[in-house]
Protein backbone atom coordinates (compact mmCIF):
# COMPACT_ATOMS: atom_id res chain seq x y z
CA UNK A 1 0.00 0.00 0.00
CA UNK A 2 1.59 3.42 -0.83
CA UNK A 3 2.34 5.92 1.76
CA UNK A 4 -0.18 8.93 1.21
CA UNK A 5 2.30 11.90 1.11
CA UNK A 6 1.67 15.14 3.21
CA UNK A 7 2.90 18.21 2.17
CA UNK A 8 3.27 21.89 3.69
CA UNK A 9 2.41 24.92 2.07
CA UNK A 10 4.05 27.75 3.92
CA UNK A 11 2.74 31.27 2.91
CA UNK A 12 4.55 34.46 3.04
CA UNK A 13 3.72 37.27 5.99
CA UNK A 14 6.76 38.48 7.36
CA UNK A 15 7.77 38.50 10.63
CA UNK A 16 4.24 36.27 11.04
CA UNK A 17 6.30 34.06 9.56
CA UNK A 18 7.86 32.64 12.85
CA UNK A 19 4.65 31.11 13.28
CA UNK A 20 5.57 28.69 10.92
CA UNK A 21 7.79 27.47 13.40
CA UNK A 22 5.08 26.78 16.05
CA UNK A 23 2.99 24.69 13.41
CA UNK A 24 5.76 22.45 12.04
CA UNK A 25 6.60 21.68 15.59
CA UNK A 26 2.80 21.48 17.04
CA UNK A 27 1.96 19.07 14.16
CA UNK A 28 4.89 16.39 15.50
CA UNK A 29 3.95 16.69 18.87
CA UNK A 30 0.93 15.49 17.42
CA UNK A 31 2.82 12.55 15.16
CA UNK A 32 2.33 14.45 11.60
CA UNK A 33 5.56 14.54 9.49
CA UNK A 34 5.50 16.62 6.44
CA UNK A 35 7.12 14.61 3.53
CA UNK A 36 6.77 17.92 1.26
CA UNK A 37 7.40 21.24 2.25
CA UNK A 38 6.96 24.47 -0.30
CA UNK A 39 7.30 27.48 0.63
CA UNK A 40 7.15 31.32 -0.24
CA UNK A 41 8.80 33.87 1.04
CA UNK A 42 9.21 33.75 5.00
CA UNK A 43 7.86 30.20 4.28
CA UNK A 44 10.77 29.28 2.36
CA UNK A 45 13.06 30.56 4.92
CA UNK A 46 11.35 28.57 7.62
CA UNK A 47 10.49 25.32 5.36
CA UNK A 48 13.95 24.88 4.43
CA UNK A 49 15.17 24.68 7.71
CA UNK A 50 12.85 22.19 8.51
CA UNK A 51 14.20 20.64 5.41
CA UNK A 52 17.67 20.32 6.26
CA UNK A 53 16.87 19.26 10.04
CA UNK A 54 17.70 22.62 11.16
CA UNK A 55 14.67 23.98 12.86
CA UNK A 56 15.21 23.63 15.83
CA UNK A 57 18.37 25.75 15.37
CA UNK A 58 16.29 28.52 13.87
CA UNK A 59 14.18 28.31 16.28
CA UNK A 60 16.46 28.81 19.21
CA UNK A 61 18.03 31.94 17.25
CA UNK A 62 14.50 33.92 16.73
CA UNK A 63 13.58 33.53 20.14
CA UNK A 64 16.61 34.96 21.22
CA UNK A 65 16.45 38.26 19.18
CA UNK A 66 15.37 41.81 20.74
CA UNK A 67 14.63 44.86 19.12
CA UNK A 68 17.93 46.02 18.61
CA UNK A 69 19.09 42.67 17.54
CA UNK A 70 16.51 43.36 14.59
CA UNK A 71 17.74 46.62 14.19
CA UNK A 72 21.51 45.50 14.10
CA UNK A 73 20.29 43.21 11.21
CA UNK A 74 19.26 45.75 8.99
CA UNK A 75 21.81 46.74 6.51
CA UNK A 76 20.54 50.21 4.75
CA UNK A 77 21.35 50.32 1.10
CA UNK A 78 21.51 54.13 -0.75
CA UNK A 79 21.55 51.40 -3.98
CA UNK A 80 18.98 51.30 -6.46
CA UNK A 81 16.65 48.38 -5.62
CA UNK A 82 15.79 47.78 -2.16
CA UNK A 83 16.00 49.53 1.27
CA UNK A 84 17.81 46.68 2.76
CA UNK A 85 20.78 44.51 1.38
CA UNK A 86 20.07 41.35 2.73
CA UNK A 87 23.59 40.74 3.36
CA UNK A 88 23.62 40.46 7.57
CA UNK A 89 20.66 38.58 7.80
CA UNK A 90 21.19 35.94 4.85
CA UNK A 91 24.77 35.65 6.13
CA UNK A 92 24.00 34.60 9.34
CA UNK A 93 20.96 31.69 7.36
CA UNK A 94 23.64 30.64 5.82
CA UNK A 95 25.25 29.22 9.02
CA UNK A 96 22.43 27.77 10.07
CA UNK A 97 22.09 26.40 7.18
CA UNK A 98 25.02 25.38 5.71
CA UNK A 99 23.76 23.23 2.73
CA UNK A 100 24.47 24.26 -0.40
CA UNK A 101 21.99 23.11 -2.98
CA UNK A 102 18.47 22.11 -2.31
CA UNK A 103 19.09 18.79 -3.99
CA UNK A 104 20.83 18.22 -0.32
CA UNK A 105 17.49 18.52 1.45
CA UNK A 106 16.21 16.07 3.69
CA UNK A 107 12.96 16.15 2.76
CA UNK A 108 11.61 17.33 -0.69
CA UNK A 109 11.63 20.98 -0.88
CA UNK A 110 10.69 24.12 -3.37
CA UNK A 111 10.59 27.76 -2.60
CA UNK A 112 8.66 30.38 -4.64
CA UNK A 113 9.61 33.55 -6.44
CA UNK A 114 8.52 36.22 -9.22
CA UNK A 115 10.12 36.77 -12.32
CA UNK A 116 10.04 40.41 -12.23
CA UNK A 117 10.80 40.47 -16.18
CA UNK A 118 7.70 38.35 -17.49
CA UNK A 119 5.47 38.57 -14.16
CA UNK A 120 5.01 34.86 -13.94
CA UNK A 121 6.23 32.54 -10.86
CA UNK A 122 8.64 30.62 -11.14
CA UNK A 123 9.77 27.10 -8.84
CA UNK A 124 12.95 27.13 -7.30
CA UNK A 125 13.40 23.42 -6.77
CA UNK A 126 16.89 22.55 -7.25
CA UNK A 127 20.43 24.36 -7.39
CA UNK A 128 21.44 26.90 -4.51
CA UNK A 129 19.02 26.86 -1.76
CA UNK A 130 20.59 30.35 -0.11
CA UNK A 131 19.76 31.75 -3.82
CA UNK A 132 16.14 30.35 -3.89
CA UNK A 133 15.79 31.69 0.04
CA UNK A 134 16.69 35.22 -1.02
CA UNK A 135 15.07 35.32 -4.14
CA UNK A 136 11.53 34.31 -2.38
CA UNK A 137 12.21 36.68 0.46
CA UNK A 138 12.81 39.75 -1.36
CA UNK A 139 10.00 41.93 -0.84
CA UNK A 140 9.15 44.37 -3.11
CA UNK A 141 11.09 47.56 -2.25
CA UNK A 142 12.61 46.67 1.05
CA UNK A 143 15.34 44.19 -0.16
CA UNK A 144 17.04 44.30 -3.77
CA UNK A 145 15.90 41.80 -6.51
CA UNK A 146 17.81 38.69 -6.91
CA UNK A 147 19.75 37.89 -10.87
CA UNK A 148 19.23 34.45 -11.89
CA UNK A 149 20.26 33.47 -15.19
CA UNK A 150 19.48 36.84 -16.53
CA UNK A 151 16.51 37.47 -14.66
CA UNK A 152 15.59 39.46 -11.83
CA UNK A 153 13.56 37.95 -8.86
CA UNK A 154 11.46 38.82 -6.07
CA UNK A 155 9.05 37.90 -3.59
CA UNK A 156 7.14 34.76 -4.52
CA UNK A 157 3.91 36.41 -2.76
CA UNK A 158 3.44 38.38 -5.67
CA UNK A 159 2.06 35.53 -7.53
CA UNK A 160 1.87 32.63 -5.32
CA UNK A 161 1.59 33.90 -1.68
CA UNK A 162 0.18 30.12 -0.29
CA UNK A 163 2.17 27.56 -2.66
CA UNK A 164 -0.54 25.36 -2.88
CA UNK A 165 -0.20 24.29 -6.47
CA UNK A 166 3.91 23.66 -5.78
CA UNK A 167 3.37 21.17 -3.00
CA UNK A 168 1.23 19.38 -5.15
CA UNK A 169 3.79 19.57 -7.79
CA UNK A 170 6.27 18.31 -5.58
CA UNK A 171 4.57 14.86 -4.73
CA UNK A 172 2.22 16.02 -1.83
CA UNK A 173 -1.01 13.79 -1.94
CA UNK A 174 -2.40 15.81 1.42
CA UNK A 175 -1.60 19.48 1.80
CA UNK A 176 -1.62 21.43 4.91
CA UNK A 177 -1.50 25.38 3.97
CA UNK A 178 -0.80 27.90 6.29
CA UNK A 179 -2.15 31.48 5.60
CA UNK A 180 -0.23 34.44 7.73
CA UNK A 181 -2.04 36.94 5.88
CA UNK A 182 -5.61 36.55 6.89
CA UNK A 183 -5.95 39.16 9.19
CA UNK A 184 -3.17 41.44 7.23
CA UNK A 185 -5.44 44.29 6.44
CA UNK A 186 -5.93 45.51 10.26
CA UNK A 187 -4.24 48.47 11.17
CA UNK A 188 -3.01 49.49 14.45
CA UNK A 189 -6.07 51.15 15.47
CA UNK A 190 -8.60 48.23 14.46
CA UNK A 191 -6.32 46.02 16.84
CA UNK A 192 -7.84 47.57 19.87
CA UNK A 193 -11.24 46.01 19.27
CA UNK A 194 -9.81 43.06 17.37
CA UNK A 195 -7.57 41.58 19.53
CA UNK A 196 -8.62 43.08 23.16
CA UNK A 197 -6.59 41.38 26.46
CA UNK A 198 -7.44 38.64 27.92
CA UNK A 199 -8.13 38.91 31.86
CA UNK A 200 -5.20 36.51 33.31
CA UNK A 201 -6.77 33.74 35.46
CA UNK A 202 -7.11 34.10 39.21
CA UNK A 203 -5.17 31.34 40.01
CA UNK A 204 -2.51 32.56 37.27
CA UNK A 205 0.30 34.53 39.65
CA UNK A 206 0.89 38.23 37.57
CA UNK A 207 4.55 39.67 38.59
CA UNK A 208 4.66 43.47 38.52
CA UNK A 209 7.31 43.23 35.97
CA UNK A 210 4.55 41.13 33.74
CA UNK A 211 2.01 43.89 34.62
CA UNK A 212 4.01 46.43 33.57
CA UNK A 213 4.74 45.40 30.64
CA UNK A 214 1.32 44.51 29.32
CA UNK A 215 0.31 47.98 30.06
CA UNK A 216 3.68 49.73 28.28
CA UNK A 217 2.29 47.36 25.11
CA UNK A 218 -1.48 48.29 25.33
CA UNK A 219 -0.57 52.67 25.65
CA UNK A 220 1.96 51.60 22.80
CA UNK A 221 -0.75 50.26 20.41
CA UNK A 222 -2.97 53.29 21.63
CA UNK A 223 -0.62 55.95 20.36
CA UNK A 224 -0.03 53.56 17.16
CA UNK A 225 -3.57 53.96 16.54
CA UNK A 226 -3.69 58.14 16.83
CA UNK A 227 -0.90 58.00 14.60
CA UNK A 228 -1.59 58.17 10.67
CA UNK A 229 0.48 55.18 9.04
CA UNK A 230 3.76 55.98 8.18
CA UNK A 231 5.45 54.79 4.37
CA UNK A 232 6.47 51.51 5.40
CA UNK A 233 3.27 50.43 6.79
CA UNK A 234 0.78 51.89 3.61
CA UNK A 235 3.11 50.11 1.45
CA UNK A 236 3.44 46.84 3.31
CA UNK A 237 -0.55 46.33 3.88
CA UNK A 238 -1.12 47.45 0.47
CA UNK A 239 0.81 45.13 -0.62
CA UNK A 240 -0.84 42.47 1.53
CA UNK A 241 -4.37 43.18 0.50
CA UNK A 242 -4.09 42.49 -2.86
CA UNK A 243 -2.29 38.96 -2.05
CA UNK A 244 -4.95 38.68 -0.07
CA UNK A 245 -7.05 38.85 -3.13
CA UNK A 246 -4.46 36.97 -5.25
CA UNK A 247 -4.43 34.14 -2.68
CA UNK A 248 -7.92 33.72 -1.90
CA UNK A 249 -8.82 33.60 -5.64
CA UNK A 250 -6.07 31.02 -6.15
CA UNK A 251 -7.07 28.61 -3.23
CA UNK A 252 -10.66 29.01 -4.41
CA UNK A 253 -9.54 26.92 -7.74
CA UNK A 254 -6.92 25.01 -6.07
CA UNK A 255 -7.85 24.56 -2.18
CA UNK A 256 -5.66 22.58 0.39
CA UNK A 257 -7.12 19.90 2.59
CA UNK A 258 -6.47 21.77 5.76
CA UNK A 259 -6.48 25.50 5.68
CA UNK A 260 -4.71 26.89 9.56
CA UNK A 261 -4.58 30.73 9.61
CA UNK A 262 -2.62 31.46 12.79
CA UNK A 263 -4.51 35.13 14.75
CA UNK A 264 -1.48 37.36 15.36
CA UNK A 265 -2.31 40.49 14.21
CA UNK A 266 -0.20 42.81 16.43
CA UNK A 267 2.78 41.77 14.73
CA UNK A 268 3.81 44.21 12.37
CA UNK A 269 6.05 43.53 9.28
CA UNK A 270 9.43 44.15 10.95
CA UNK A 271 8.56 42.89 14.43
CA UNK A 272 10.85 39.82 13.83
CA UNK A 273 11.38 40.14 17.41
CA UNK A 274 8.12 38.98 18.48
CA UNK A 275 8.71 35.34 17.68
CA UNK A 276 7.29 34.28 20.73
CA UNK A 277 3.92 35.12 20.29
CA UNK A 278 4.11 34.50 16.65
CA UNK A 279 4.92 30.79 17.54
CA UNK A 280 2.34 30.57 20.06
CA UNK A 281 -0.03 31.68 17.81
CA UNK A 282 0.99 28.78 15.60
CA UNK A 283 0.70 26.27 17.60
CA UNK A 284 -3.14 27.44 18.69
CA UNK A 285 -3.70 27.46 14.88
CA UNK A 286 -3.28 23.26 15.16
CA UNK A 287 -4.91 23.00 17.77
CA UNK A 288 -8.03 24.74 16.68
CA UNK A 289 -7.74 22.51 13.24
CA UNK A 290 -7.16 19.03 15.53
CA UNK A 291 -10.45 17.44 13.90
CA UNK A 292 -9.56 18.13 10.79
CA UNK A 293 -5.74 16.97 11.55
CA UNK A 294 -6.09 13.71 13.40
CA UNK A 295 -6.75 11.67 10.17
CA UNK A 296 -3.38 12.71 8.92
CA UNK A 297 -1.97 10.64 11.87
CA UNK A 298 -0.46 7.12 10.74
CA UNK A 299 -1.78 4.78 12.55
CA UNK A 300 -5.57 6.53 12.81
Amino acid sequence: MRKVKVGLALGSGAAKGWAHIGIINALARAGIEPDVIAGCSIGALVGAAQATNRLELLDKWVRSFSYWDVIRLMDFSWQRGGLLRGDRVFNQIRRLMPDESIEQCHLRFGAVATNLSTGRELWLTEGDLHQALRASCSMPGLLAPVEHQGYWLVDGAVVNPVPVSLTRALGADIVIAVDLQHDAHLMPQDLLSASPAQPAPETELITWRARLRQRLAQRLTQRRAMLAPGAMEIMTTSIHVLENRLKRSRMAGDPPDVLLQPYCPQIRTLDFHRAEEAIAAGEAAVEKKMDELLPLVPGR
